[in-house]
């Protein structure tokens, strides 16, 4: 009985989470999600206007720049600026900045059962509530410890987009497996987009942009 009122109290003093209408939520994700060409991964711009992030396998050896195609037809010419080939994640640069909301990168730490969002490739959306099911490694994703194994019902082409929590969120990026059901975390993206946000990666690749507009 005493750890039952314990346990409620916790409950009681725990601050909630405040959550997005699913209707808002879906509006968000979709208008944040990409296509990118070549070849037809997913994305989702995340922390700036001129960030996209996306699955690293998603981009050819030596590619240094390619399109993205946002939801409402938008185009826009990206440069690969950062990677992590162990987590399976890469930041793309915009040389234009887009007039769509970013989505943030979730700061909390994941617990199993979480329940989740996904999208899937916006060229062809299928809303679906998800779960997070457990972490740990993956036999693709050999160095990375926190891999994150969800029951989304993915399919080709969904890799990179974006896995988000009931605040619009992103808590991964769909990296593949078994069902095209395993993300890569959030931890190792934020530090990744936020090394390249505050060093001078982005201003020496917006003037190689536009050196190579110049040629």
């Amino acid at each position: 009985m005493l750890a039952a009122g314990v346990a409620a109290l916790l409950l009681l003093a725990t601050p909630a989470v405040p959550t997005a209408a699913p209707g808002t939520l879906r509006r968000a994700l979709h208008a944040a999600s990409v296509q990118i060409d070549p070849p037809g991964c997913s994305g989702v711009l995340a922390e700036s206007n001129q960030i996209v992030v996306t699955a690293r396998h998603c981009i050819d050896a030596g590619v240094q720049k390619l399109h993205v195609r946002f939801t409402n037809d938008v185009t826009r010419i990206a440069w690969v600026v950062a990677s992590d080939e162990a987590a399976d994640q890469a930041v793309l640069f915009l040389e234009d900045p887009v007039d769509v909301e970013p989505l943030p990168i979730v700061r909390r730490r994941q617990i199993p059962g979480t329940v989740l969002y996904f999208e899937g490739n916006p060229s062809r959306p299928r809303f679906q509530s998800a779960r997070l099911d457990k972490i740990g490694r993956c036999p693709s994703l050999p160095d990375l410890p926190n891999a994150l194994f969800t029951s989304i019902a993915g399919v080709p082409g969904d890799s990179g987009a974006p896995l988000v929590d009931v605040v619009a969120e992103v808590v991964g990026l769909v990296h593949g497996g078994a069902r095209c059901h395993i993300a890569t975390p959030a931890d190792t993206l934020v530090r990744l987009v936020h090394r390249v946000l505050e060093q001078d990666d982005v201003h020496m690749t917006r003037g190689l942009g536009r050196e190579h507009q110049g040629a």
